[in-house]
């Protein structure tokens, strides 16, 4: 492939940036569906978030992998800086590195609304573990230490009403 030249990378990279926009929005947006399904334990809702969340993932990995040729093509090596050399060759007007910036915006709200949505999840599979283990009469974690202090896999003192 030929180096394409700066008008021709940056008229690419602004597509491709764009539709990674729309995307990670999307996505975005499906992470907070997701967390409603949790709050409201809609089981339905939560397993369509998870199937379109991992097709929207689909196409921000290939939409990256688009950007990452291009770079490479224009003669930037992945990397750190990858970015910012691209954008200090072919930008004008900051077209390129806001589209990047705004991206960048996105993406890590998306991780930090995956990261709660996932915080939420272990937090009721612990609930749910802790109550199964009370059903069975044991422990939940017998490498942690029991209420008294002891270490032992004695069983728990407590109440079904506790699970």
């Amino acid at each position: 492939m030929t180096r394409p030249s700066p008008s021709d990378a940056r008229e690419r990279i602004v597509q491709i940036l764009g539709d990674s926009v729309i995307h990670a929005l999307g996505l975005k947006q499906l992470l907070l569906d997701e967390r409603e399904a949790l709050e409201r334990q809609d089981t339905d809702g939560l397993d369509r978030a998870v199937d379109d969340k991992g097709r929207y993932i689909d196409q921000l990995q290939a939409l990256e992998n688009d950007r990452g040729s291009l770079c490479e093509a224009s003669g930037f090596h992945a990397g750190p800086e990858q970015m910012q050399d691209m954008t200090e060759w072919c930008d004008e007007n900051s077209v390129v590195a806001d589209g990047w910036s705004h991206l960048m915006n996105v993406a890590a709200e998306c991780n930090q609304l995956n990261l709660a949505n996932g915080a939420i999840i272990r937090l009721r599979q612990q609930h749910a573990e802790a109550g199964l283990a009370v059903i069975r009469g044991r422990d939940q974690d017998p490498a942690t230490y029991a209420r008294t202090g002891s270490d032992s896999a004695a069983r728990l003192n407590r109440t079904l009403a506790e699970a």
